[in-house]
């Protein structure tokens, strides 16, 4: 059987591996299951900016400029997904998010007609919508994609994989 070592620091108890609270039975109460997970959100957030996106783009969306833009959108859209009209009480639900891709276009990373908020849902099936549309190397193809692919048209694209998604259920 596999086994693990309780998660307060200085405790050396075993608990086995599959167990779902990290702690030992001396400090079960420690756990609470609901500020783990945004523990552990926190912590996938850093792993994914330290060791996936490129460090021109962490750099970036770590800048005050880009935080105040985020925010005041955020505020301006009233806390409502641009696409499916969702409205989020809590921070963490909704995404500041380039239209045409930071990557493919960098001029306009900044430009506000470029940027929309919308929900970590919406923002899930955006990100397969580039992953096809933006897969060429060559940067003139990309842009030119992105001429293609308006606010409106991502908008419908992302409504109907979301309606695919629900009638299969």
């Amino acid at each position: 059987m596999r086994i693990k070592v309780c998660r307060k620091s200085g405790c050396t108890n075993k608990i086995p591996y599959d167990q779902s609270n990290p702690f030992c039975d001396e400090h079960r109460n420690l756990y609470h299951p609901s500020t783990w997970k945004q523990t552990e959100r926190r912590q996938s957030y850093s792993k994914y900016n330290r060791f996936k996106r490129d460090k021109e783009a962490n750099q970036f969306y770590h800048t005050k400029q880009w935080s105040g833009i985020s925010k005041a959108l955020k505020t301006q859209a009233c806390n409502t997904c641009a696409i499916c009209g969702h409205t989020y009480d809590k921070s963490g639900y909704l995404v500041t998010d380039h239209i045409i891709p930071r990557r493919v276009d960098k001029r306009r990373q900044l430009d506000l007609s470029n940027l929309w908020v919308i929900c970590k849902r919406c923002h899930y099936w955006k990100g397969e919508l580039e992953s096809q549309v933006y897969n060429s190397d060559s940067l003139v193809a990309n842009i030119d994609a992105s001429h293609r692919w308006n606010r409106q048209k991502v908008t419908h694209w992302i409504l109907e994989k979301e309606n695919q998604t629900q009638n299969k259920k």
